[in-house]
């Protein structure tokens, strides 16, 4: 391992800025010469400097402890009980004396062996360690940072040789057995083929009887199954089931993170029982400070280590390696990271803040619309992450790090490989190490080789963001390392992929977002399989994303990364649709459309219960197993039916997503098109002529499929209507309207099978409804409006043979002589018993009329009218009466 500070590291690119314009601040201008480097500082334009927006007096935030002493050299997170339990069965194995574990005593205390085991590995097994003379390394990871003398190294190499040397090479020679069998089928390894018949006899369910009985193809009731998968909570495939031998908890091998290939030879432990929850390390939360109180904490730390006199960046910096290398003893310091700037305030002045009452209105306006303002850097024009209408933090929404001497950022790239963008508000330096992003897997072999015991414990170790590595042994291993020292005013760019870590000098605030020009769209392809490989939920979905930014008004120059970033998309979309196809897969749907189609992330997708990513372009789904789906990649994982009651649900056909495709790369102008091969593959990606399967038999292609189905349905549309024929015909083009526009000619016969659909059951509604009203009227039925009976008659050409239709035509032309009959009741000044009779008819008549409504209303004006004048003559002859008598 490196010792103390790196030497020559090589600096990173500056560039001084004299533009406050957006372009200035767009990584575009500055990405040819810096993007070899991963980093470059930026020093803005002369006379930009920010108010410091957030108010000191009332400004509280939480801490993160970091021990600075670990990131680098601490011991693996190992369970002592896992490791005993396969200690154990390593020397049953071995028989004979030495089939029994024995107390192992190191200076007075027990050893622990499985600490000891971890710490020779990081440093390459024990002949390595004993060639260099490494047992010094290997002393501080067991006995904690404690001296060893010099005795005590040779007595620990001895413990190691008698008790665990013989369990190192059996370790070596099973992980090299599971290597080889990673490369030959699981059928022709017979100790393989044993591991998977007892894994599947584990989680076979049993019956009354105890005998064994097959997993039913229908729905299946998982919580009856022995064995669940922890990750997708399916006990399906149970074949593919790997149960550890300690917790007896069950994972697919395609379920873990990284996934394997296959079942691996001898005792297998999950990484909960193989991690021990004493020993892991992570940064911890801390206590709440007032920045005054924090900036006291953080001067009395700088006091500490070097007293009030000058000390150099280049001390400082030596320092804070040796401490890492586990060379200085026992380093805790805190750090007010990833602090949400929605939440404990941004340093830039923002429009919706209050301005403190000493700065210039006009300067804070200024400075709240500045491109070189992180809270509008994702949002500026060119930015792919225009799109974006959710608030994520650190990605849309910067974060706020408020540091103090040695406080690190740990070896990192971006959430899905963004751009990120730093500035330093005010305090003391920052020192950035960077690896550029064509190094990044020359970069994790040397981490994995570097720390194997870390990443055997943690495969995703880099996702953590909890260790560092000397750049020393990164250099010595080939790996180029530049550095930047961030200054306070100044920026600092990360690019994708670019690994980057780093420390404070002291007291600092800084505050960083990412961004996303158009030629990050490539590299957002590789985070978002990265993603997928790891098992980790995305902060977005990259192919909503690219969906949304292709149909939006997105800035012309970002359409040639635009157009091959959508290409690759649509290949490897159609490529699984037809892998689904061939696989049986012939019913599908499409999905619900989105509510606001225009932004990205308004509405949260369904996730792969398999990979946890967002399924925004389509997704498997089976009867069995309703709130459940998977990528396309994982069809074969949902579960155990036949492929015929799958699902694939879809957003996009793939004429839609080709179409989508050509508008892209019709932005770009001829002169501009570099690459005459991507104009070809979009040319010719519809092609599915080899789309064959075997059907009956017999090997046919799609597009055969397709045109017989053309061929029934046109008869269909000539003959009778059969609504079985119908229902069977339109289940069956399902696995048509996936494809591309090469099945146009079925989606038009589609919709005239949907619209003969609709237009013959129409014609059936309303004779059935007229039938019933016939002979049932008191029954308050609701009847056929006779706006409806028109629409559906006067379809010319009919959509099919529907024998109703004449039957309907009679009803019709009976409501017309009867709308006639009404009209002229009305128009004549006829008597109430006639108006009464043509209402009768009116009411009694299947077919609802709307002039009845009108005729309704005469009858019973007239009623009123008439009632109203018998009690007036009725109250003249009373009153004649009543005279004649006086």
């Amino acid at each position: 391992m490196g010792k103390g500070r790196p030497r020559a590291v090589e600096k990173g690119v500056l560039v001084q800025n004299s533009s406050s314009s957006s372009e200035a601040s767009s990584s575009s201008l500055i990405r040819t010469e810096a993007e070899r480097y991963g980093i470059c500082r930026i020093v803005p334009p002369q006379g930009w400097s920010p108010p410091f927006a957030i108010n000191s007096d009332s400004f509280s935030f939480p801490t993160k402890t970091q021990a600075i002493h670990q990131l680098q050299v601490r011991p693996a997170s190992c369970d002592s009980e896992t490791f005993e339990l396969e200690y154990t069965r390593f020397l049953e194995e071995q028989g004979g004396r030495k089939s029994r574990k024995k107390r192992v005593v190191f200076e007075g205390e027990d050893l622990d062996l499985c600490k000891l085991f971890n710490a020779v590995k990081r440093f390459g097994g024990y002949d390595k360690v004993l060639d260099d003379k490494k047992w010094g390394e290997v002393s501080r990871f067991v006995k904690s940072g404690q001296k060893v003398s010099e005795c005590g190294k040779h007595v620990l190499c001895q413990l190691y040789r008698e008790h665990l040397y013989d369990y190192e090479k059996y370790y070596n020679l099973l992980n090299k057995d599971a290597r080889k069998s990673s490369k030959r089928s699981l059928q022709n390894d017979r100790k393989v083929s044993d591991q998977v018949e007892f894994s599947f006899s584990k989680r076979r369910r049993k019956n009354a009887n105890g005998d064994k009985t097959k997993v039913c193809e229908e729905v299946v009731k998982e919580e009856n199954l022995d064995q669940i998968c922890e990750q997708c909570r399916s006990g399906l495939h149970g074949e593919q089931m790997l149960l550890c031998d300690r917790c007896n908890k069950g994972w697919h091998i395609y379920c873990l993170s990284p996934p394997l290939k296959q079942i691996p030879p001898g005792n297998w432990y999950c990484f909960d029982c193989l991690n021990s929850e004493k020993d892991s390390f992570g940064f911890v939360p801390g206590k709440k400070f007032m920045i005054d109180a924090f900036r006291r904490v953080a001067d009395r730390a700088k006091r500490k280590w070097f007293g009030s006199e000058f000390v150099s960046r280049v001390q400082v910096e030596s320092k804070f390696w040796e401490i890492v290398e586990g060379l200085a003893g026992e380093v805790e310091v805190m750090y007010g990271s990833d602090l949400d700037t929605s939440v404990y305030g941004s340093g830039f002045p923002r429009l919706n803040d209050q301005r403190p009452e000493s700065v210039d209105p006009e300067l804070w306006d200024e400075y709240c619309s500045s491109p070189w303002n992180l809270n509008n850097l994702p949002k500026l024009k060119g930015s792919m992450l225009q799109a974006v209408h959710q608030n994520i933090t650190g990605v849309m929404v910067p974060w706020l790090y408020v540091g103090m001497l040695f406080s690190a950022f740990c070896w990192h790239f971006e959430d899905h490989c963004f751009y990120s963008m730093n500035y330093l508000h005010w305090g003391e330096p920052k020192c950035w190490y960077s690896i550029p992003g064509s190094e990044a897997g020359s970069f994790e072999k040397v981490m994995k080789e570097s720390l194997p015991d870390l990443f055997d414990a943690q495969p995703d170790l880099l996702f953590q963001l909890v260790t560092m590595l000397n750049p020393s042994v990164l250099q010595e291993k080939g790996v180029p390392v530049y550095s930047v020292l961030q200054e306070p005013g100044n920026f600092v760019i990360t690019f994708p992929r670019s690994y980057h870590g780093g420390f404070n000098f002291g007291l600092n605030c800084a505050e960083a977002v990412n961004f996303a020009p158009a030629d990050w769209l490539p590299h957002g392809g590789f985070g978002a399989k990265l993603y997928q490989m790891y098992h980790k939920t995305a902060v977005l979905s990259h192919e909503e994303l690219l969906c949304v930014v292709a149909k939006g008004d997105y800035d012309s120059k970002a359409s040639p990364h635009l157009v091959k970033e959508l290409l690759r998309v649509y290949t490897k979309e159609k490529s699984w649709r037809e892998k689904l196809w061939r696989g049986g897969i012939v019913r599908t749907s499409r999905m619900p459309p989105r509510k606001c189609p225009e932004y990205v992330g308004t509405e949260e997708d369904s996730t792969c219960v398999i990979c946890k990513q967002y399924l925004y372009l389509s997704a498997v789904s089976c009867r069995c197993r309703r709130s459940a789906f998977v990528c396309l990649e994982h069809w074969e994982h949902l579960c155990e039916c036949k492929s015929i009651r799958r699902r694939l649900r879809y957003r996009h056909t793939l004429a839609e997503l080709h179409g989508l495709v050509r508008m892209v790369d019709r932005r770009i102008s001829e002169e501009r098109v570099q690459n005459y091969s991507i104009r070809k593959q979009i040319t010719y990606s519809n092609d599915l002529t080899a789309l064959t399967k075997k059907v009956k038999g017999v090997l046919v292609s799609l597009p055969q499929l397709a045109e017989q189905w053309i061929l029934r349905s046109c008869r269909f549309l000539e003959n009778q209507y059969s609504s079985g024929t119908c229902v069977s015909l339109l289940k069956e083009a399902e696995q048509f309207l996936w494809a591309g526009s090469e099945m146009d000619a079925v989606r038009e016969v589609v919709q005239k099978v949907i619209v003969a659909k609709e237009w013959a059951e129409g014609i059936k509604h309303c004779l059935h409804k007229i039938q019933n009203w016939t002979s049932d009227k008191l029954n308050d039925l609701e009847r056929v409006h006779m706006e409806h009976v028109n629409e559906l008659l006067s379809h010319d050409p009919v959509p099919c043979d529907e024998p109703g239709r004449h039957k309907l035509q009679e009803h019709a032309d009976e409501a017309r002589l009867l709308i006639r009959d009404i009209e002229t009741a009305l128009s004549s000044c006829s008597e109430i018993s006639k108006l009464e009779s043509v209402n009768s008819r009116a009411c009694e008549f299947p077919i609802y009329v709307k002039e009845s409504e009108k005729l309704s209303k005469k009858v019973s004006s007239a009623k009123v009218n008439f009632v109203g004048t018998s009690c007036i003559i009725l109250a003249i002859h009373s009153t004649a009466s009543e005279l004649r008598i006086c």
